[in-house]
Formats: C-alpha cells, sequence, structure tokens
C-alpha cells in the first residue's frame, strides 16, 4: 500500500483528538508473564500490532491456551511445552529475545527465527550468557544471529555477566529466564545500562505477576530467586508514548493535537518526549491522561521552535521524529547517543537521514551523533520508509509541513507498532489517501 499526504506548508492547520494505541512494550512482557503464571490471566486493552500478535502467537506456540474476551485476550499458561513448529517472529526483535529466554524453560528444543530484517538482529551477547547459565542455545549459523535453537530444560542459574548498552532486551530476556532456574540467579552489568526504562517495565511486569526480583538499577546487579511460579493477573495495557509521539509532534509543528490514554506516571522512557518537546520550545501540556501539544507560530518556517542538545540513549526510538521536529528549529539541534539505531529495523540513522534530506533538510550524522540544521523548507518527495515503521510515521509527519504532495510506499509497515497510523493522522485534518504505485524518484 501506497499512502499520498498532501503537505500544506505555511497554510497547514492541524486540529483533533486521538487515543494513543496500547503499549507494544507492555503487551509483550505481559504476555511472557501470562505464560509463566500457572492460571488464567486476562491482558486488557492489548496491542494488536503486528509486534503484540507475533507475542501472543510465541505464547501460543509455547503451551499457551488464549481466548477472546471483548478487548482481552485470556492466556491460560503455566506448563511450557515443546512447540509443534519453528517460532516465526516475524520483525519483532523484542518477542524474538523474550521467548529465547522463556523457551529454555520447556522440556525440549525450540527454534526461533523471523523475517530477513529480523535475521540481521545480533543475539550473540544473550546467547553467551544463557549459556553461561545453563540454558543452553546456539546461532544455527554460528554468527550469533537468527535463526536460533535452544535446548530447553531450563537454566542451572548462578553468576553472570553481560553488557548493559547492546540492548536492554538482553536483560529483559535474562530476568524472565532466570525465574525458572534451578537456583538463584545473579545478573550483573559490565557496562552502564541503556534503554533502562524497558529493563524497569520488565521488573515492574514480572513483579506484578508475583516473581521474586532484587534489582539495582544504579549498581547493575540483579539477583534473581530460582524455581519461581508466577501467578496469574489481570492487567490493562496503557497507550504508547512512542506512537504518541508522531501525533504530539504534528500537532506541535502543524496546529493543534490531543492524544488520550496515557498514563502521566508511565515508566515508559519515551514518555521524555513532553519534556523533550517543551525544552525545545513547544506547547506541550497534561490535562489528567491526555496530553495536548499545539503550535505557538504554526506553519513551516514558525514552529517556534529551537534547536538544542540532546542525549537519546535512553529513548532511541524517539530519534526520527525529533529529527523531523529540529528540521523546524531555530539553529542546530544534536542528538547523541544513535549508533544502536543503525541495527534496528532500517540503519535507523542512515534512513532518517536520507528521507529528511531528499526533502531538502540540512542533516548529517557524526560518530555517535546526529546533527540537524533549521529551519528548513521541506518538499514533498516519494518516500520508500525501508520497511521500518518509525521511518514511515516520521516522514508522514514532515509531509504534513512540506510543500506538495509525498508519497509514502510500503505504507503498511506501521502495522509492526501502530496500525491506525494514518487513520489517526486522518483524524487530526491530514489529508490522508491510498495512492496507485507507480515508478518514481526515491529517497
Amino acid at each position: 500500500m501506497n499512502v499520498l499526504i498532501k503537505g500544506g506548508g505555511n497554510e497547514i492547520r492541524v486540529d483533533g483528538d486521538v487515543r494513543a494505541p496500547p503499549s507494544k512494550s507492555y503487551t509483550q512482557r505481559a504476555v511472557a508473564c501470562a505464560l509463566l503464571a500457572e492460571g488464567c490471566s486476562e491482558i486488557a486493552e492489548p496491542s494488536r500490532s503486528e509486534d503484540g500478535l507475533v507475542a501472543l502467537r510465541a505464547a501460543r506456540h509455547l503451551g499457551a491456551e488464549v481466548h477472546e474476551k471483548g478487548d482481552s485476550w485470556l492466556v491460560h499458561g503455566g506448563k511450557i511445552e515443546v512447540p509443534p513448529d519453528i517460532i516465526d517472529c516475524g520483525g519483532s526483535a523484542t518477542s524474538l529475545r523474550l521467548f529465547t529466554a522463556v523457551s529454555s524453560l520447556a522440556p525440549g528444543s525450540s527454534v526461533l527465527t523471523g523475517n530477513e530484517s529480523l535475521r540481521r538482529r545480533p543475539m550473540g551477547e544473550l546467547l553467551s550468557a544463557m549459556n553461561s547459565i545453563g540454558a543452553a542455545c546456539f546461532s544455527t549459523r554460528g554468527n550469533g544471529l537468527p535463526p536460533i535453537v535452544v535446548m530447553g530444560g531450563g537454566a542451572k542459574g548462578g553468576e553472570v555477566s553481560i553488557r548493559g548498552d547492546v540492548s536492554s532486551q538482553f536483560v529483559s530476556a535474562l530476568l524472565f529466564a532466570s525465574t525458572g532456574a534451578r537456583d538463584e540467579t545473579r545478573i550483573i552489568l559490565t557496562t552502564p545500562l541503556e534503554s533502562r526504562h524497558y529493563v524497569e517495565m520488565t521488573i515492574d511486569l514480572l513483579k506484578l505477576f508475583g516473581a521474586k526480583i532484587q534489582p539495582d538499577l544504579d549498581s547493575g546487579v540483579f539477583r534473581v530467586v530460582g524455581r519461581q511460579r508466577l501467578q496469574p493477573q489481570k492487567y490493562r495495557i496503557e497507550g504508547d508514548y512512542s506512537s504518541a509521539s508522531f501525533m504530539l509532534a504534528a500537532g506541535l509543528l502543524g496546529g493543534r493535537a490531543v492524544v488520550h490514554n496515557l498514563n502521566p506516571a508511565s515508566k515508559q522512557g519515551d514518555r521524555a518526549f513532553v519534556d523533550i518537546a517543551n525544552t525545545m520550545g513547544g506547547c506541550v501540556r497534561w490535562r489528567g491522561d491526555s496530553v495536548e501539544a499545539f503550535a505557538s507560530k504554526p506553519g513551516n518556517s514558525n514552529a517556534g521552535l529551537r534547536g538544542i542538545d540532546i542525549d537519546a540513549r535512553d529513548v532511541p526510538d524517539l530519534v526520527p521524529i525529533l529529527a523531523v521536529m529540529a528540521t523546524q528549529a531555530e539553529e542546530t539541534t544534536t542528538i547523541s547517543g544513535v549508533s544502536r539505531l543503525r541495527i534496528k529495523e532500517s540503519d535507523r540513522v542512515q534512513a532518517t537521514i536520507d528521507v529528511l534530506g531528499a526533502m531538502g533538510a540540512e542533516i548529517f550524522s557524526r560518530g555517535d551523533t546526529m546533527v540537524v540544521r533549521g529551519r528548513t523548507r521541506l518538499q514533498g518527495i516519494r518516500v520508500n520508509p525501508s520497511s521500518d515503521h518509525r521511518i514511515a510515521m516520521a516522514a508522514a509527519v514532515a509531509s504534513i509541513i512540506a510543500e506538495g504532495e509525498t508519497v509514502i510506499e510500503d505504507a503498511e509497515c506501521v502495522s509492526k507498532s501502530y496500525p491506525s497510523f494514518f487513520r489517526d493522522l486522518g483524524m487530526l485534518g491530514v489529508q490522508v489517501k491510498e495512492a496507485e504505485s507507480e515508478k518514481g524518484a526515491r529517497a
């Protein structure tokens, strides 16, 4: 599917209310917890994104019985089984890593893989750590990349060291595997933990389901009691800040947007978007469980933003949309801590530079930093988002303030995290329609 968005330049008027979609990160973790819990858990308002559905499918493969009840999933867990087939995680790195760990608790072998993009995502650090606590697993190609074979039988426990700056998902996965280990597990981080909020989310959910974990995120040491039996829970999935950031950015740049269903006390790291936007001079304010963002000076050349220095180590998913905002800010914005973005669904650093650069932005990378010089009058183009949902969504927001029309190819890739993205843009007043396929210049 290709989508055409008609930009407005200085005449744009975004105005509307939308509801933040459920958090896929919380959904994936809740499904994993429900699989481990002995009994029936209810996951209310789950994310039905591709990543959320991948997690549910993985749980079914590993023995969970799942039923629908209104807008809830009823997950009967407690007995991890050998999957009847390969566990295909699609493009979901979180599901691959969490269920690689959980499948170590099955009585026999499991094979996990994914699409072409996922098969390029590193797993070596996690595999080494799991093997060191007695959970035998390996990469079929011997290069630390999927497909992954997990031998099963559970971990022994003991002490394991792992870097904290490669992927927080590795730490989360080890926490899941350790709950079923035969002895206590002590996880020691050898480097500072980045994206620590995702580990905090994992710990909070595991504790809600009854897990006994003693975390010290400052020192980087985690103790997990072995042979644990989790207890079923009813858990409602909160709204997703990563997704909400795109709608809020549209309001900041082009008029007004209100996003409902956001928890002001959320552990989600991307809640920081509100603070970052305000620091840039944006107008963002809380209204109960809603956030309102509006442009002080609507229009392409007068967004009212200013360039700042942003450390993105804990909020990597915000980088593409922050770069879009930076194109409309006074002077220069520097975004540091971006190197890990090169091993996402795409090389997200280069993809962001390619798309915004083709639209007319002055943007480049320098080591671990992205530099954006504003303000820039953007032009509509034909965009190939490299099958990356966040690049497609960032390009869509940029197209709102661009002159002319922008066509986003492979637009359905947004379903990975935000299936209703283009519908919600339309609810803000953006002119969105399906475009015919055609050859043309690509970014």
